[in-house]
């Protein structure tokens, strides 16, 4: 009796830790991005986190071109400027860079490399999270498949390419006002509280859910196209637009083909993707620096590359160049939210120099163009610091920015 009782005891024993073996296999993954998501920012990791996150959640990879370009290293160097004013405040550039975490600085000036540095364990080959720099080149991929006809025009109904919408609160918005940051959508975007729409949205993404069903559920504030108020779930609308009209092809098949592959990407590239393969348009591209410049020289050069036109250079002019008074920079526009100037997922600074423009991620990432002097900045950073402190601000940026062009 007491041997039947000992394997019945064994058998519950070797079931139980079967159960538990196959649900350690099926909820790992989800595990596993809800600790990286988790501690992403996390200050004895933040450097490290944002050059790998692309090997620790689930990614559509991007092939590097088969023709490689690789910039040549101009015969003059620069030094960047000793100090630089911002908000009336002088600020050492070396211990600014320091504070903020830098990670890397690419300068480019006439499309040579005058200025090269990393920080952080950072290499050249090193990926790097855009966060919403990943919306520029989003913006970038709709305008070539405006050109390719796989979209009609940015006056397209958002609920043409995606009738799930219907019954949200992009019911009634267009594509464009997607790209303006002006969906009319009841959505706060504090990173720094807790209990912020875009905190929720990235703890519903870390436990495996499904971009397009939170979207489903979000409600309008006020009518479409009349403010500019910044809402990275209007960037999510605009990327799954994207990805209806192209087909069969992912964003990153989408984006290899299109812009890595003619621009000569030196290094695959990696895009984070949500539990239904939907690329995290707002924010989840990984990109090395030197490619990374290779985005902002190819706007810088209207959308030319190697005497081909990547892009159209009537989109890189609609896409940098505000065009309605929603989207006017200043620090007293009342139809807007902010003081920077926008277009289609493009900035514009308060006081423009040179008509110079610039992408911009959380976590102070830049790519920061100026037509006048030639001049592409790429900056990656990992400021554990960014949502309390004040001196990593746009502004403190976009001032360096200045500063430099200013010198050159």
């Amino acid at each position: 009796m007491k041997s039947h009782r000992s394997k019945f005891r064994s058998a519950i024993l070797l079931l139980g830790l079967i159960v538990s073996a196959a649900l350690i296999l099926q909820y790992a993954p989800i595990m596993q991005r809800v600790y990286a998501l988790a501690t992403l920012a996390d200050a004895d990791k933040i450097a490290r986190n944002f050059m790998s996150i692309g090997e620790r959640v689930p990614v559509n990879l991007i092939a590097p071109s088969s023709t490689p370009y690789r910039f040549a290293e101009s015969s003059q160097t620069i030094e960047l400027p000793a100090s630089f004013v911002s908000q009336q405040i002088t600020n050492s550039t070396e211990e600014f860079l320091q504070q903020t975490g830098s990670t890397g600085m690419l300068i480019l000036r006439d499309g040579k490399t005058v200025y090269e540095r990393y920080w952080q364990g950072m290499q050249a080959n090193t990926t790097h999270i855009s966060f919403s720099i990943a919306k520029s080149f989003t913006s970038a991929l709709i305008g070539i498949a405006i050109d390719d006809q796989l979209i009609g025009s940015v006056d397209d109904p958002v609920v043409k390419y995606l009738p799930e919408l219907e019954n949200s609160g992009y019911a009634n918005a267009t594509l464009a006002d997607c790209l303006e940051m002006s969906g009319g959508i009841l959505f706060n975007e504090d990173y720094g509280d807790k209990k912020s729409d875009i905190n929720r949205f990235q703890k519903n993404y870390a436990m495996g859910g499904v971009m397009s069903e939170f979207i489903s559920k979000l409600t309008s504030q006020r009518e479409p196209g009349e403010f500019n108020q910044y809402n990275s779930m209007d960037a999510q609308v605009a990327g799954m637009v994207l990805r209806a009209a192209i087909g069969e092809q992912s964003l990153a098949d989408y984006m290899q083909e299109k812009l890595w592959q003619p621009l000569g990407a030196q290094d695959e590239a990696q895009w984070l993707i949500d539990s239904a393969g939907m690329e995290l348009a707002l924010g989840g591209l990984n990109v090395t620096l030197r490619d990374y410049a290779k985005f902002g020289q190819l706007f810088l050069q209207n959308g030319q590359w190697d005497k081909q036109q990547i892009i159209s250079a009537d989109w890189v002019k609609q896409s940098t160049e505000p065009h309605a008074p929603h989207l006017m920079p200043g620090d007293d526009n009342p139809l807007s939210s902010q003081a920077f100037g926008y277009a289609y997922f493009w900035w514009i600074p308060i006081e423009p120099y040179g008509n110079d423009f610039f992408a911009s991620g959380i976590y102070n990432q830049y790519i920061y163009i100026n037509p006048e002097k030639s001049l592409v900045i790429v900056k990656t950073s990992a400021n554990p610091h960014f949502t309390q402190d004040v001196l990593g601000s746009k502004m403190a940026y976009v001032d360096l920015f200045q500063t430099i062009a200013k010198g050159l």
